[in-house]
C-alpha cells in the first residue's frame, strides 16, 4: 500500500486494481481520493478488499460524508455523476445527506394511502370502498412504490394514457381524480408541499350517447319484472323505472322513510352526502302497496338474509332483461337515464331532471341536453306562433313610423 498514492485520477481499471487494506493496518479501510472530482473517495476494506464510493464535504464548517454506492455495482462514471449532483445541491445551499435522510423518511404513495388517507376516507366518505378498489387495481401497481415527491405531471399523464386501453373515459377520470384527491389531501395535511397533478386535465366524457329505454322496452321490462321468480327484485326494478333513484338509494330504503299521507320517500343519504325527499307518483305508491312487508325486516325490498335488504340486484335485473328481449349496453343505472329521458320527452326541463334525480348541480343534468333540444325547438315555435297571432289579431293597434309621427 505504501507504493500507492492516496490521491490520483480515478479510472475503472485503477479502481479494480486497488489491493485490500492490509490486515495490520490501523484503519479499517484504506481511503483514496479522486483528483478529477474533489471530495470523491474510494474506500477499500480488509480481507476481500470490498470497495465503495463516498463523498466528503464541508457543511457550515463541519465535515460530512455521504455514501454513493459499492463498486462495481456503481461504476466510476455513475459515481462521478452522483458526486457532481451532490456538489450542485451544495452550491444551492442544500445538504445532500440531509436531503437523502429526509427522503428515506418520506412516505410512498402506498404508505400514505394505507396508513393515513384510507382511515380518513372511511370516516368522511361513503364511497371509500370505491376508492380502495380503484387504488388497489390501478394506482398501486402503477405508482404505489413511488415517494410522494417523485410523483409528477408526466407520470400522471402516463397513467391516464395507459388506462385508455383498459377502461372508458369516465372510469379513467375517476381513477386520476382519486390520485389528485389523495395528493391534494396530503398537501393539506402537511405530508407534501405541493403536487403538480393539479394541472392534469380530465378526459372528455361523451355523455350525450347515454343509453335509455324507449317506451316499448319499458313495457316489456315491467312485464318481465312481474313474471320474475324474485317478487321483491321485480318490484324493485319497477320502482327504479318510476322514480329514477340510484341503485342503493332504493335498495337501502326502509318502510319508516315512507310517508303515505304525503306520498313521499325520505332518502337519508345520497351520493352527494345530503338527504332529500322524493315525491312518489301514484304508480310508485301502488307498487309499494303491492309489496308484502316482512316482519322484522325494515327494508322495502328484503333479501334472503333476515333483516337485510336485497344483496345482488344485478343478477335478477339481467334475468329480466333477457326475458324482455332487451339488448345493447343496458345496466341498472339505465333505468335512471330512462326516467330523465321520459321527463324531457314529456315537456319537462333540465331543472325538472335535476330535481327528480337529485343531482347536486345542473352540470350532471346537462348530459340530457341533446334530448331537450326538440323541446326547445317546440318552445321557440310556440313563441313565434304567439307573436304571429298578436300581429294578425284585429285588436292590434297600428303604430305609425317615427318620421310620420313627427310630421304630424
Amino acid at each position: 500500500m505504501s507504493d500507492l498514492p492516496s490521491r490520483f485520477r480515478f479510472t475503472q481499471k485503477a479502481i479494480e486494481a486497488l489491493p485490500p487494506n492490509p490486515a495490520n493496518a490501523k484503519s479499517t479501510e484504506a481511503e483514496y481520493s479522486d483528483t478529477q472530482i474533489s471530495g470523491l473517495k474510494c474506500l477499500v476494506g480488509k480481507g476481500e478488499g470490498n470497495k465503495k464510493f463516498l463523498m466528503r464535504y464541508l457543511w457550515h464548517g463541519r465535515k460530512r460524508a455521504i455514501a454513493i454506492g459499492r463498486f462495481p455495482d456503481v461504476d466510476l462514471n455513475t459515481a462521478r455523476e452522483i458526486a457532481t449532483e451532490y456538489k450542485r445541491l451544495l452550491s444551492q445551499g442544500i445538504d445532500p445527506k440531509q436531503l437523502k435522510e429526509d427522503k428515506r423518511q418520506e412516505l410512498t404513495l402506498y404508505e400514505l394511502f394505507q396508513l393515513h388517507y384510507l382511515p380518513y376516507a372511511k370516516h368522511h366518505k361513503r364511497s371509500w370502498q370505491n376508492d380502495e378498489q380503484r387504488f388497489r387495481d390501478h394506482l398501486q401497481p402503477a405508482m404505489g412504490s413511488r415517494l410522494l415527491s417523485e410523483i409528477n405531471l408526466e407520470q400522471g399523464q402516463a397513467l391516464q394514457t395507459s388506462l385508455m386501453s383498459q377502461c372508458k373515459p369516465a372510469t379513467n377520470n375517476r381513477i386520476t381524480t382519486l390520485l389528485k384527491a389523495i395528493l391534494t389531501w396530503s398537501v393539506r395535511m402537511g405530508y407534501l408541499e405541493q403536487h403538480p397533478l393539479v394541472y392534469l386535465k380530465t378526459l372528455p366524457e361523451n355523455n350525450q350517447r347515454t343509453r335509455f329505454l324507449d317506451k316499448a322496452e319499458i313495457r316489456r321490462l315491467f312485464m318481465a319484472a312481474d313474471a320474475d321468480e324474485n317478487r321483491y327484485a321485480g318490484q324493485y326494478v319497477k320502482l327504479l323505472l318510476l322514480t329514477g333513484l340510484r341503485k342503493d338509494e332504493l335498495r337501502l330504503a326502509k318502510w319508516e322513510h315512507i310517508d303515505k299521507a304525503h306520498q313521499t320517500l325520505f332518502i337519508p343519504h345520497t351520493k352527494n352526502g345530503k338527504s332529500r325527499i322524493l315525491h312518489m307518483n301514484h304508480m310508485a305508491m301502488q307498487v309499494l302497496q303491492d309489496t308484502p312487508v316482512i316482519a322484522g325486516n325494515p327494508y322495502l325490498f328484503p333479501g334472503q338474509k333476515p333483516g337485510q335488504p336485497l344483496n345482488n340486484v344485478t343478477k335478477p335485473f339481467n334475468r329480466m332483461l333477457k326475458r324482455a328481449q332487451i339488448e345493447g349496453q343496458v345496466c341498472i343505472h339505465t333505468c335512471r337515464h330512462s326516467v330523465a329521458a321520459l321527463i324531457v320527452s314529456s315537456g319537462g326541463t333540465l331543472y325538472d331532471v335535476q330535481a327528480q334525480l337529485g343531482h347536486s348541480s345542473s352540470q350532471s343534468s346537462q348530459r340530457y341536453a341533446h334530448l331537450h333540444a326538440s323541446r326547445l325547438r317546440h318552445t321557440s315555435a310556440q313563441v313565434a306562433n304567439c307573436v304571429e297571432q298578436a300581429l294578425i289579431s284585429p285588436g292590434v293597434v297600428k303604430v305609425e313610423p317615427l318620421a310620420l309621427q313627427r310630421a304630424g
